[in-house]
């Protein structure tokens, strides 16, 4: 799956720089940022702040040269970390388990685990690593009850077909950080819409692994392509829709604070 990067321009009440600490419900690209290079890796911020239920968000690319190795050198007691693969193929080594994966594969990184990455191809792999940490307290208990760390690779996920187009579940589950964090992939065949838009209590990003969709934002509507990340706002109105001539597939990604959520 290759992942194509574009710029969108939106109004500035509705989408900050990564450089603004408090997020707004918008599209946030990742073309606007510039390569920084980190030893082995060349990473680019998409967005850094806080929002109403993560007292930290960031969400940054990584790319890796083909033959090298990359090992954080930090492990972090007080943040989780969601890798999604966004072009290339890459072997994940986390804990105990090995895997080579491809771009759609996730990892879910609970606090105090590590994760590096090696890339065996011959050309470069690129990811995201989504850093977040939510304002309650870090539970171990609850994270390791609900399962250890994984690694969930795109070629082996179950794929469920609708006359809208394909949908894919990754995880559903407790979390060192949350109740409850989930994770599904969406195809939406052109010409349809994934719901209504709607609204609901919990935060949410959407993240565009392939095509364009138009989301309505409020009462606005915003075009999202390839590589784009959407925050949204706990209760503001929201739906995507695929106005495109061909399929788009993004992962919906939702985390839930409260038992009642």
């Amino acid at each position: 799956m290759k992942v194509i990067i574009a710029v969108l321009f939106m109004a500035p009440w509705l989408c900050v720089h990564a450089q603004t600490n408090e997020l707004q419900s918008g599209v946030y690209s990742w073309g606007n940022s510039k390569d920084e290079k980190i030893g082995i890796v060349e990473k680019r911020q998409v967005l850094n702040g806080k929002t109403l239920d993560l007292q930290h968000f960031e969400i940054y690319t990584l790319t890796l040269r083909p033959g090298k190795t990359y090992i954080p050198l930090v492990t972090d007691e007080n943040n989780e970390q969601l890798i999604v693969v966004k072009s290339g193929n890459i072997k994940l080594r986390l804990k105990d388990t090995a895997q080579t994966v491809s771009a759609g594969s996730i990892a879910l990184v609970l606090a105090g685990d590590k994760i590096s990455f090696q890339n065996q191809t011959a050309t470069a792999a690129t990811w995201y690593v989504i850093n977040y940490k939510s304002v309650n307290p870090v539970n171990t208990q609850r994270g390791y009850g609900g399962g250890p760390s994984f690694i969930k690779n795109w070629d082996q996920l179950k794929v469920n077909i609708s006359p809208k187009g394909e949908s894919r579940s990754l995880f559903d589950r407790p979390t060192t950080m949350f109740e409850r964090f989930e994770v599904h992939a969406t195809a939406l065949n052109p010409g349809y819409a994934s719901h209504d838009p709607h609204t609901h209590r919990v935060e949410e990003l959407i993240l565009m692994l392939t095509g364009d969709v138009q989301e309505t934002i409020a009462q606005n509507k915003f075009n999202a392509h390839e590589g784009d990340c959407i925050y949204l706002q706990s209760e503001i109105l929201h739906g995507p829709k695929n106005i495109s001539n061909k399929q788009c597939y993004y992962l919906a990604i939702q985390w839930h604070n409260l038992k009642t959520d």
